[in-house]
């Protein structure tokens, strides 16, 4: 901790007293925030609540039991169904976090005599997943197909079954992968298709295989989260039936734990309705930051690299001392020298909240 201390790296919380949409109160002050998740503005929507509670009292607070014992719900299903539409592919199962559905894909699917292709930036949890599957692991550059595609020439015929796996939105980039070209390049050498679709789902449209027009193929396994833009909490991985049924039999993650609480499902389902209005106006905020800022983004994600960490927790303070909330972002979440701010836009931003935003921006960097 010392350690962490003298390189401004260490963490503490800070404890959100109330929340209304992207206010939140800390210390008895209200400030704007500008580092949540939550893109469509309905984690907090009080309009919204009004109808989950009465998925809290038609289907009560837990799931009693994992999946697999009596914790399956029919809900659970209808929600799954839905989900699977959303991404276009014959099925989906839930999972009680991205984190646990990112872990239990790969070290179900993959094995010591297999081989993953992982995208240099990928989440923490695709790396943990990685490492979980005991697969061999080749790490390409971000977003290099030409780099993957020699490591697929070299490497890939040694091995009885590959993966190659990225985010599709890179949460402290904003960029997108190149998934079309990933795609072609999964097909060619025979692999499976995995993708993390968390920062995408319900920002860029209902997936990120909507903007490439692909159609997701028996090799394609989609990862989702239900606690982003959703509103709600969990996750699920969109793919084949076939793989569906697989996955409930040896995703860990998926076996070995209590089942998401079923009016959390009801929840999602009624959020779901919600989507394609919400997303409208979080295109228009994102293209009003643009404008006003010059900042580039294909997403709701726009980081402001400054390098050192001290120098991120100063402007980070100074903002917080402004009445927003934008966190320093520091190593080991990026690389080293690239600690940034990264500000993401909500649904639920006003006009107003991003031009006090800029101005503010302007005078700190």
């Amino acid at each position: 901790m010392e350690e962490l201390k003298k390189n401004n790296l260490y963490r503490k919380l800070k404890t959100i007293e109330e929340v209304d949409g992207v206010r939140v109160k800390i210390g008895g002050k209200w400030f704007v925030n500008f580092s949540s998740n939550d893109y469509l503005n309905l984690a907090f929507d009080k309009t919204v609540a009004n109808e989950h509670i009465k998925c809290l009292k038609n289907w009560g607070t837990g799931a009693g039991a994992s999946r697999l014992i009596t914790g399956n719900f029919q809900i659970h299903e209808v929600l799954e169904k839905e989900l699977a539409k959303l991404k276009k592919t014959e099925a989906a199962l839930l999972f009680s976090t991205g984190y646990m559905a990112n872990i239990g894909i790969l070290s179900s699917i993959m094995g010591k005599d297999d081989v993953i292709f992982s995208d240099k930036l990928n989440h923490a949890s695709i790396i943990d997943g990685c490492k979980l599957s005991k697969a061999k692991i080749f790490v390409y550059e971000h977003n290099n197909t030409e780099n993957l595609k020699t490591l697929l020439e070299r490497e890939r015929k040694r091995f009885k079954s590959a993966c190659i796996v990225t985010d599709s939105v890179f949460s402290m980039d904003g960029d997108i992968a190149p998934l079309d070209e990933l795609f072609e390049l999964s097909l060619k050498y025979d692999t499976y298709f995995v993708v993390d679709d968390a920062h995408a789902t319900g920002v860029i449209g209902y997936s990120s295989f909507e903007i490439f027009n692909i159609t997701p193929a028996e090799n394609t396994v989609i990862m989702g989260t239900l606690g982003k833009a959703l509103g709600t909490f969990g996750a699920f991985v969109a793919s084949t039936e076939t793989l569906r049924k697989f996955f409930i039999n040896k995703a860990r993650s998926f076996i070995f734990t209590t089942a998401l609480p079923p009016h959390i499902a009801c929840a999602t389902l009624y959020n779901l309705k919600l989507i394609p209005e919400r997303m409208e106006k979080l295109k228009k905020n994102i293209e009003l930051f643009q404008k006003l800022t010059g900042f580039k983004s294909k997403t709701a994600i726009f980081p402001v690299v400054v390098g050192d960490s001290q120098k991120a927790l100063d402007i980070s303070e100074k903002l917080f001392k402004s009445g927003f909330i934008i966190p320093a972002i520091r190593p080991p979440t990026v690389p080293e020298k690239t600690s940034r701010l990264r500000i993401t836009l909500s649904a639920g931003h006003t006009e107003e909240d991003i031009i006090n935003l800029t101005d503010t921006l302007n005078k700190l960097i």
